[in-house]
């Protein structure tokens, strides 16, 4: 009957340490899977079906990210790449109440086949990573106008710096200048003026030289009507006058040398006196 007793209550211990070796504890959020392996997709995950997965292959650890994925490993991830738990916030497809993660973020258990457990080394990735989520948390938000734009960026840090020298470049440099601009106007509107001047001369020009022509033309003509002075080619007067072509002449003289003058009387004899 003792027998009996004594395997009951040893049966009833290796129950009891075992279901305390498979307690499975949160270690928190990480933003790295340092030190672990991809296990599987699970279209019901949760602490429950992944830890077992990860339980039956002896694994310390096992961890849940963005939802379906399960990741097992013999240590938890770098320390330094522990995060605040509200970084993990979508809800385990196989049981809402729990969380599995988010995206670049695993949440974190341990399978309860070891309570011993240490985090990871580093990686160069977790310490850029970190360094980076570092930098975002600790730095004040300020808001930079530049060039007319307004840029949000953090005080306090180089970043600070660096935005704001490549705002100033984007603002000053990016563009066409205004100068440039108002230059470029100023020349094509100096070109076009010149080119509205010069075609106002030559049409000027070109008109007075018509009017000059027929001037000299109605002249010619008129010079020739009156004064019997036909133009010549040169323009000038010519050297030759054709005196029966002036009308004054043509009134006064006779018409031969040998006629009557008609304006002379003939009736009486005019005694002329000559020294002989």
């Amino acid at each position: 009957m003792k027998s009996i007793f004594s395997f009951v209550a040893v049966t009833a211990l290796f129950a009891a340490t075992n279901v305390l070796a498979l307690d499975r504890t949160s270690q928190g959020c990480f933003s790295s899977s340092t030190g672990m392996i991809f296990n599987d997709t699970l279209q019901y995950n949760s602490r429950g079906s992944c830890g077992d997965n990860c339980y039956a292959l002896q694994y310390a650890t096992f961890a849940m990210t963005n939802s379906s994925y399960c990741y097992c490993g013999e240590n938890l991830p770098p320390a330094s790449t522990k995060v605040d738990n509200s970084k993990c916030t979508i809800g385990c497809p196989g049981f809402g109440s729990e969380l599995c993660g988010a995206r670049g973020y695993w949440s974190v258990y341990i399978t309860g086949m070891t309570t011993d457990v240490t985090n990871a080394a580093a990686a160069a990735s977790d310490t850029a990573k970190s360094s980076s989520a570092s930098a975002t948390s600790t730095a004040k938000p300020s808001v930079v106008t530049v060039g007319g734009q307004t840029v949000v960026v953090t005080a306090g840090s180089e970043a600070t710096n660096s935005a704001s020298s490549s705002a100033k470049s984007s603002s000053g440099g990016g563009g066409p200048s205004k100068a440039g601009i108002a230059a470029g106007v100023v020349v094509g509107v100096l070109a076009i003026a010149a080119i509205a001047g010069g075609l106002f001369l030559f049409m000027r020009n070109r008109k007075r030289k018509e009017i000059e022509e027929e001037y000299k033309r109605n002249a010619a003509v008129s010079s020739f009507i009156a004064g019997g002075k036909p133009p010549t080619s040169s323009g000038g007067a010519s050297s030759f006058n054709d005196m029966r072509l002036d009308p004054a002449v043509m009134a006064q003289r006779r018409m031969s040398d040998g006629s009557i003058a008609d304006n002379q009387d003939y009736s009486r004899r005019i005694l002329k006196v000559t020294n002989a």
